[in-house]
């Protein structure tokens, strides 16, 4: 006879859990490791970020799920070298879906590969001239650092016309420069520094603070 099952975690089950979610972290940890070490082996350029421009009002959660075919909560599980991408390096995301805020529910738990802006390039791809063009360096995006391995972050997701939810490798990133959170000391902050300048209330603020304060991204 077949009994019904109950989602509750069992005391045998709870040592194996803690296994798995150990083994988890250290995964990641030990990713967040190698990538930091292939950083550090070549030159970094970093270059001041643009201000925020004054006409930028911002949007609502509304308009932020209307400009996007998905928006969602996930964990960065793995960043990897693209070698290269020209005229703007860029980074390969690894992203597990952990909640699907807006859009076909069926993306969660999956895991999608995107394109992040910034990452390995030749010098001849940020530089005008040089004297070594092939010599390999970071470039990261002021206006959109690219945020850890392990990160918690909320983004929108774009796709081409004819997608469908099999074609996970078609969604790409919507806006990062505006629309693009990361965790950070329990709190969810918009990644792009240059918003912690801006003095005026702007929609895209309040849209953070829902962020954290309502069931949505939790």
């Amino acid at each position: 006879m077949v009994t019904g099952c109950s989602e509750g975690t069992t005391g045998n089950d709870l040592p194996e859990k803690i296994n798995l979610e150990t083994n988890f972290k250290t995964r990641l940890e030990q990713k967040r490791y190698d990538w930091r070490h292939q950083v550090g082996q070549v030159q970094i350029v970093k270059r001041q970020y643009f201000e925020i421009t004054d006409n930028y009002k911002g949007i609502t959660l509304d308009q932020f799920k209307h400009q996007n075919r998905y928006v969602v909560k996930g964990t960065v599980l793995n960043l990897q070298k693209i070698k290269w991408l020209s005229p703007q390096p860029e980074t390969k995301l690894t992203l597990k879906v952990d909640q699907v805020i807006s859009g076909n529910k069926g993306l969660k738990g999956k895991q999608v590969y995107l394109n992040f802006p910034g990452g390995f390039g030749r010098e001849r791809d940020v530089y005008a001239q040089t004297t070594n063009p092939d010599n390999e360096i970071f470039y990261q995006i002021p206006n959109a650092p690219i945020p850890e391995i392990g990160s918690k972050i909320i983004c929108g997701l774009l796709s081409d016309e004819h997608h469908t939810n099999s074609q996970l490798d078609q969604l790409y990133l919507s806006d990062v420069e505006h629309t693009f959170w990361v965790k950070k000391n329990g709190q969810y902050e918009l990644n792009n520094p240059a918003f912690k300048r801006v003095k005026r209330d702007l929609a895209i603020f309040q849209l953070t603070k829902k962020f954290n304060r309502d069931n949505i991204s939790k």
